[in-house]
């Protein structure tokens, strides 16, 4: 993984991916994505319209400029085609502001280990850049195709939780443990 940037210009490469700060200009090419039912299956809201893919994209911006970090466009290097989000999120879970992986690919690339590669740049930026000691994933238990990316990844099951009103398991992986395949 290559990495460079300032805040405002933060970028990831891994293999395959160009892991970049999501700009306003992309809410179009990440709209569709978000109106994907499949994609959107296990969000708390559901699919979303562009307004509302706009305002997540702002929310991503303002938490850049908060935290250092937040969920980044997803581009396939070999095109540069916006295919999704990956990234660090502050959630509270439990009473306490949390670090948070989550992302959406486009259901079509889904099956070709993108989204352990994406999760696992995300993860590897949110350990060495930020210090984190650990980092949560947040997932209902029937998504086993995004349990087996926390697993891939390191994390490891810990607990169940009420998140967004729907009963959730919590995985963690803890920044010794978080191993590069």
């Amino acid at each position: 993984m290559s990495q460079a940037g300032e805040l405002g210009n933060m970028w990831l490469e891994t293999q395959r991916l160009v892991l970049r700060e999501l700009r306003k200009e992309d809410v179009q090419d990440l709209a569709p994505i978000l109106a994907d039912p499949k994609v959107m299956t296990f969000s708390p809201t559901g699919v979303v319209s562009i307004s509302q893919t706009q305002e997540k994209v702002e929310s991503f911006i303002a938490c850049y400029r908060e935290f250092g970090f937040g969920k980044w466009a997803v581009l396939l290097k070999d095109h540069q085609k916006l295919i999704g989000y990956y990234g660090l999120a502050v959630k509270q879970i439990d009473g306490n502001n949390e670090k948070e992986l989550g992302y959406r690919l486009d259901s079509e690339l889904w099956g070709q280990g993108l989204a352990t590669e994406g999760a696992s740049a995300a993860i590897q930026y949110g350990f060495e850049q930020f210090k984190l000691p650990y980092i949560l994933g947040i997932v209902e238990r029937e998504n086993t195709a995004s349990i087996r990316v926390l697993e891939k990844i390191g994390m490891r099951y810990k607990r169940t939780t009420i998140f967004h009103e729907v009963e959730m398991d919590v995985y963690r992986v803890d920044a010794p443990d978080f191993i590069l395949d």
